[in-house]
This record gives structure tokens, C-alpha cells and sequence, in this order.
């Protein structure tokens, strides 16, 4: 039935139904008794009040909390979640982009779970500026999801952010002893099947939680021959395709993968088993980063997104 099809009399019932409900507090069984009527249809008049335009619901400060944008993000990218941080000033930004996911995985993570993370600027601030929770479930372990590697600042490194958020959690810590990158395929072959890191990497394939930064082909070009040991030459041969990288897999603009040429070199989690980890968290934000976020989207690395007010707008445009 339409309002206008209604008259003056039901009208009148209809939105003093609403007042008590939505106004004065009342429960549906006081308002039957109040009203001499049954129950049953007091839960039908409140929930035709919306329909009909009696009651209109607002939520407060809805700007304040970016829930629509980070509602239409997860619409036009399929993703599972979105959290968006109102912007603040630049030297901030990770800052807060650790908070935001920080208190994401609180809110997500359950007794059983196993958390990996990788290297990077937004994980360890994810680290260093946790804010505490009253409490935390039980049996949860953290782990790397890459090898380690020489580190300038060693705050970035992987080990080092497994064990504080390892302590964070209270969880335990399974770390792979492993650097990020071998000196040969023959060394990486032979590493891999050794026992002990066969018993470390079942632990690393059965995470049901990822953490992980999105690195940009500016920032990839800055860091390979450090990170990963190679020469200027060699990455010309393939690094002008790269849009951004995750857990050390390279891929361009529409999020396919690109093989670097020390692909057989590398110890990190495989592919195959990145992309079965049920929930895998990216953190990411500024213009610099709009590029590899949307790639990393399209190419279902990651399928939660924590970003930027300023980066959202620019990814849903």
C-alpha cells in the first residue's frame, strides 16, 4: 500500500506506531498493549514505515566515517572490505595507515587464525603503533610471508615485524630463517627441500590472514639491487612493465603477473598459495600508490583494502 493510498485515520496509526517505536523508545510489545493491538501487527507497521516514507533513517556523521566510499569501492572492485582514513598532513600518512589496519586485524582476527605479513613501511607501523585491546583470542601464530633481507632501516624488516606482532597478539611466531633472495636457482632448489624449512613454509601456506604493503614500480626500481640483488641491467630487461608488486610478485597495470628474471631465486610464499589465503589484507595510500593499488585489485591480490580519503577518491574515480 502507498501513503497516499492510505487515510487520514491509518496514517495517524501508522506514525504514532513510529513515534513510540522510533522516538519514544518503546518496545513493539508496549506499543500492542498502549495501542489495543496485536503484536504482529506492530512489527508490520514498523517495518512499512520506512517503505512509506513515515520514517527516514540517518546515520549520524556518515561523511565522518567514509562509509559510503568505502561501500562504493567495494562494490565496483568486489572487494571484501574497505577502510578509509580521513586524510592528514603527508609525514603522518603511514602512520595512521598502521592504525587503521591494526585495528582492522583486532577486529578480524579469531582463535586458530595464522597471520602473515610481509616487509614494509605500513606493516611496521601497523607494529609500532598498535593500540592495545582488552583481550585477544587464543592459538593465533604470525608468520613471514617472504624471506628476509638486508634491510637500511631494519624497523622494515619481515623477522622483525613477525615478532612485535607476534607480541601485540600474544600469539605465537613461526618464522622461515630465509632470505628474501638465493644466490642461485641450483641454492634455492636445495634450500627448499631441507626439512626444516619444508615444516616452517606448511606453516607460512596455511595462513588464513594476510598483511601486506603494495609496493609501485618507482619504489621496486629503488629497492631491487638492495632487496633483491640484482644489477641495473637486469632489470631493465622487464622492469618498465612493472605497476606494483605484493609479496614479491611483480605485476602490470591490469594486475597480471610478471616473472622477473630471478623469479627461481626468491623465497617467498607461492602464488598459488597467496591467492588461497581467505582474507588478504593491503595497506596502501598516497597518489603514488593509486596505480598499484588498482592493479593489485584487478589482479586479486589483495581482497581488503586500507587506504587514504584522498587515494579512495582517486581509485573510484
Amino acid at each position: 500500500m502507498k501513503s497516499e493510498q492510505m487515510s487520514n485515520e491509518m496514517m495517524n496509526e501508522y506514525r504514532r506506531v513510529a513515534y513510540y517505536y522510533y522516538k519514544a523508545g518503546l518496545t513493539q510489545e508496549v506499543i500492542a498493549k498502549r495501542m489495543k493491538m496485536s503484536r504482529q501487527r506492530v512489527n508490520r507497521i514498523v517495518s512499512a514505515c520506512v517503505e512509506l516514507g513515515i520514517v527516514k533513517i540517518t546515520i549520524a556523521d556518515l561523511d565522518k566515517w567514509n562509509l559510503e566510499l568505502e561501500t562504493e569501492l567495494e562494490q565496483k572492485y568486489g572487494l571484501k572490505e574497505v577502510r578509509v582514513i580521513d586524510n592528514v598532513v603527508e609525514d603522518r600518512l603511514i602512520q595512521e595507515l598502521g592504525i587503521a589496519a591494526g585495528n582492522y586485524l583486532q577486529s578480524i582476527v579469531k582463535e586458530g587464525d595464522i597471520v602473515g605479513v610481509t616487509r614494509g613501511r605500513t606493516t611496521a607501523a601497523m607494529v609500532d603503533h598498535w593500540i592495545p585491546a582488552v583481550s585477544y583470542p587464543e592459538n593465533v601464530t604470525v608468520t613471514q610471508l617472504i624471506g628476509s633481507a638486508r634491510e637500511e632501516d631494519s624497523r622494515l624488516g619481515a623477522d622483525r615485524i613477525v615478532y612485535g606482532l607476534a607480541d601485540r597478539l600474544g600469539a605465537e611466531v613461526a618464522v622461515l630463517h630465509a632470505p628474501v633472495i638465493l644466490h642461485s636457482a641450483s641454492l634455492r632448489e636445495s634450500f627448499v627441500g631441507d626439512p626444516y624449512y619444508m615444516s616452517a613454509y606448511e606453516v607460512v601456506k596455511n595462513c588464513t590472514i594476510a598483511v601486506v604493503g603494495i609496493g609501485t614500480a618507482h619504489s621496486q626500481w629503488e629497492h631491487m639491487v638492495s632487496l633483491y640483488d640484482v644489477d641495473n641491467a637486469e632489470q631493465k630487461k622487464w622492469a618498465a612493465d612493472v605497476a606494483g608488486e605484493v609479496c614479491t610478485h611483480f605485476f602490470d597495470k591490469e594486475g597480471h603477473e610478471i616473472d622477473p628474471p630471478f623469479k627461481d631465486r626468491i623465497i617467498a610464499i607461492t602464488m598459488e598459495d597467496y591467492k588461497k589465503i581467505p582474507v588478504r589484507i593491503g595497506v596502501a595510500g598516497g597518489k603514488d600508490k593509486v596505480g598499484a593499488i588498482r592493479a593489485a585489485v584487478k589482479g586479486n591480490y589483495i581482497n581488503v583494502l586500507v587506504t587514504d580519503f584522498h587515494t579512495a577518491k582517486l581509485l573510484n574515480k
